[in-house]
């Protein structure tokens, strides 16, 4: 592909990244009923790591992985810069949620909405939370997943400088990183768990660069090995991570006994990013890319498009998510765990979620608008 043409996004990769969003705020639901059809149930990888896998796939399109001209200066520059956004949209969904938990705590009488999240620190400790929150080692529960992703745009420059030199350079030593921390124990402090942070950016660098290697492969085209011929090995994975995952046992007509022992693969962590999850990550990347094309007719249909909106504004979905999840949780507690209110609260926060991204196109859509409008006007001029 000719890099110096402007590339047109996946839509692909913004369906499948909304999907993920969508997924994470179901998830973050605690005992709500819809989270037994998320992908976590279907094998050993779950929507976080769709999410950064496709985090890293945009990142490395959107600062330019595969073009002809690369300056590590002036993209270090820019990726800083966003990761200062997201640090400081980070640090106002924590102080927002853990208002909107400690007030519910209160008007509810009901502690578990700060213990189970790890956020009661703020009401008795307040100065001390606000100083480990802004230095990132104190990280709640559900709220740590933008402080890996601020460490990961912060590793994207080396990670692209390393990948124009050399795809299998690149992974090779994002892979010996990865392998420090899983077997030499390195991660990043954190306040309420002595292994560190929750997602350890040192494992999960591996998959942030393997969806940047992926981006400049599909810009060149310089891939012998496509996603068609690498299929029938990703599916019997896929299918192996589903009979160990046994989500039928959930079912209460269906067989209650897995097929396969989860025995037989032994520890799996998420944190440090446990290479079955990685590999089941890889596997449904590669089916997705090999069964459904860019063109595909349903990607266009207007749930399809909802759902791209949600993963091209993924900063401020994720956010929003997030407080819903937290809003979801606390209706279900007040108001009971019946099949139509569980109906009602996903109901409603996937339309918010769907809606708010469409506001935010609309906006850019009149920006861009403008803008284009007073460059016409001073060029007339």
């Amino acid at each position: 592909m000719d890099t110096k043409r402007k590339s047109k996004r996946d839509p692909r990769v913004d369906f499948f990244r909304g999907l993920a969003l969508v997924f994470i705020f179901i998830d973050h639901i605690p005992g709500n009923a819809w989270a037994q059809a998320t992908l976590r149930n279907f094998g050993f990888a779950d929507a976080s790591e769709v999410f950064v896998l496709l985090s890293g796939y945009s990142a490395g399109i959107a600062y330019g992985v595969a073009k002809d001209h690369f300056d590590f200066r002036e993209t270090a520059v820019r990726a800083a810069r966003r990761a200062g956004e997201i640090y400081v949209w980070h640090l106002s969904l924590l102080v927002a949620s853990a208002v909107l938990l400690l007030m519910a705590a209160r008007a509810f009488d009901n502690p578990e909405f700060v213990d189970a999240v790890a956020i009661r620190d703020f009401a008795t400790n307040p100065l001390g939370s606000l100083a480990g929150a802004l230095s990132l080692v104190y990280q709640p529960n559900f709220l740590n997943i933008l402080p890996l992703y601020i460490v990961l745009m912060l590793w994207l420059p080396f990670a692209i400088l390393l990948l124009r030199r050399s795809v299998v350079l690149a992974l090779t030593v994002s892979l010996g990183i990865w392998a420090v921390a899983n077997y030499g124990g390195l991660n990043l402090p954190l306040q309420q768990r002595a292994e560190g942070w929750y997602f350890n950016p040192v494992a999960w660098q591996l998959l942030f660069t393997t969806g940047a290697a992926a981006a400049l492969l599909a810009r060149r085209g310089a891939s012998k090995i496509g996603p068609e011929v690498a299929a029938p090995a990703a599916a019997m994975y896929a299918l192996f991570a589903f009979l160990v995952a046994a989500p039928w046992i959930a079912v209460p007509w269906l067989p209650d006994q897995p097929l396969i022992s989860r025995d037989i693969i032994g520890p799996m962590n998420k944190n440090d990013l446990s290479l079955w999850r990685y590999f089941h990550v890889l596997a449904l990347a590669c089916l997705a890319a090999a069964m459904i094309p860019a063109a595909a007719g349903w990607l266009k249909q207007p749930w399809a498009r909802a759902l791209a909106r949600c993963g091209r504004f993924s900063l401020e979905i994720f956010c929003l998510g997030t407080l819903m999840s937290f809003l979801g949780w606390i209706a279900l507690a007040q108001l009971g765990y019946d099949r139509l209110i569980v109906h009602a609260v996903n109901t409603a926060g996937i339309a918010i979620l769907g809606l708010t991204a469409w506001g935010l196109s609309q906006r850019g859509k009149e920006r861009r608008g403008a803008r284009d409008a007073h460059s016409g006007g001073a060029l007339a001029a």
